[in-house]
């Protein structure tokens, strides 16, 4: 028996998750992304060229404070660009040869930066995206030598360009697995680099748990590693963190997101360097807020006559409203991959179009049906709907 209907397609929105957004999801055309960002990070041990740990000398210690503010656009649903500053604050601290501690810092702009990002087709449960950067340090480090000291640096000089590739996998219950790569030049002293991450995230409404390990391998062609006398000397208050030479290191992280709101969002990491090359081992502590606007996501209304051969009701939703039961299967015919139009009825015999879902699972009498799209919010997902389908 066929079912024909008149219905009436309502507007679609997508509520953006707030808790954890995967670097493979872009900003939808308008949407936005403000945030600010502050890290510490207090070096407890270096580890020179040669990977050899030396601790800290009496009295000496390196501490970096800095602040990021970063700005996201989306100019299509696929392409999102963005632009940002750092902001850095170093400080050394050493005894001097009476024994008196003292001090140096360096602080300023570290450097301004421009991105984008592009997604490519979602795939199932996999997301893709290229991204790339190119940061630009305004500033230019003075020499180091006994007669005339260099003022304490505040970063490697020249400018940095990034670029890379990431994916995501995403589970049904909100879960995410993202790995990302890619070649990275860091300044006009260093070894060309390839950067990577693996993070993973359980992600509720308001809540995120974030862990994963970061690190970047040298491409060991150092411009000075065959000519020690001619690198420039700096005055990197004994720590390996600039000036480095070939320099790799391997950090895991842990964190958690608090959403606040559909809008709003503050993110709490700490970090510490478990392995390396020409850098400092350490401990860091960060916190970042972030507001982020993705513009609603529409569709023209439709009406349009529309023939089902399959009518069912549901039986039971999940917690996260993400499947439905319905009480036909394989004895209607029913098949993985159909798709069904879930509706309530209304008092007057109306037909209000609640959601659209896909059969994943079929058993002889019931079938699983995954949610693809949600369209009259008002409206619960709740057993008693009925959902009607198509063999064809």
């Amino acid at each position: 028996m066929k079912f024909i209907l008149l219905v009436l397609f309502l507007p679609v929105i997508t509520l953006a998750q707030t808790s954890y957004v995967p670097v493979t999801q872009l900003l939808k055309k308008s949407g936005y992304q403000l945030s600010f960002g502050m890290d510490y990070f207090s070096t407890t041990k270096t580890i020179d060229k040669d990977s050899k740990k030396n601790s800290l000398p009496d009295g000496q210690s390196y501490n970096r404070i800095q602040s990021e503010f970063t700005g996201l656009y989306g100019l299509t649903d696929e392409f999102q660009i963005g632009v940002g500053a750092r902001y850095r604050i170093n400080e050394a601290k050493y005894l001097d040869l009476g024994s008196a501690e003292q001090s140096e810092t360096s602080s300023g702009v570290q450097s301004t930066f421009a991105g984008f990002s592009f997604a490519f087709p979602k795939v199932d449960k996999w997301r893709f995206a290229a991204e790339g950067i190119f940061r630009f340090t305004p500033y230019t480090n003075e020499d180091n030598t006994v007669a005339a000291p260099g003022k304490l640096i505040l970063g490697d000089d020249g400018n940095e360009y990034w670029g890379g590739l990431a994916v995501t996998y995403a589970t049904p219950g909100k879960n995410y697995f993202t790995m990302r790569g890619g070649y990275r030049r860091p300044g006009k002293d260093l070894s060309a680099e390839i950067y990577w991450q693996a993070e993973g995230a359980i992600a509720w409404k308001y809540l995120a748990l974030v862990a994963g390990v970061d690190g970047v391998s040298s491409m060991n062609n150092d411009p000075y590693e065959g000519d020690a006398a001619g690198r420039p000397a700096r005055n990197i208050g004994g720590s390996q963190l600039y000036n480095s030479t070939n320099r790799e290191w391997i950090t895991s992280y842990a964190g958690a997101n608090i959403a606040f709101g559909k809008l709003w969002r503050v993110e709490f990491k700490a970090s510490q360097v478990v392995s390396g090359r020409s850098t400092d081992f350490g401990t860091a502590f960060g916190i970042n807020l972030i507001r982020r606007s993705d513009k609603i996501e529409t569709k023209q209304i439709d009406k349009s006559f529309k023939s089902y051969d399959i009518e069912a009701n549901v039986t039971k939703v999940s917690p996260k409203k993400e499947f439905v039961v319905i009480d036909k299967g394989l004895t209607s015919d029913i098949a993985k991959g159909m798709r069904f139009d879930i509706f309530e009825n209304d008092y007057l015999g109306g037909n209000i179009l609640v959601a659209v879902g896909t059969v994943i699972q079929v058993k002889t009498e019931s079938a699983i049906v995954r949610i693809t799209q949600r369209y009259n919010l008002k409206k619960d997902l709740k057993e008693g709907l009925i959902a009607r389908g198509s063999l064809q």
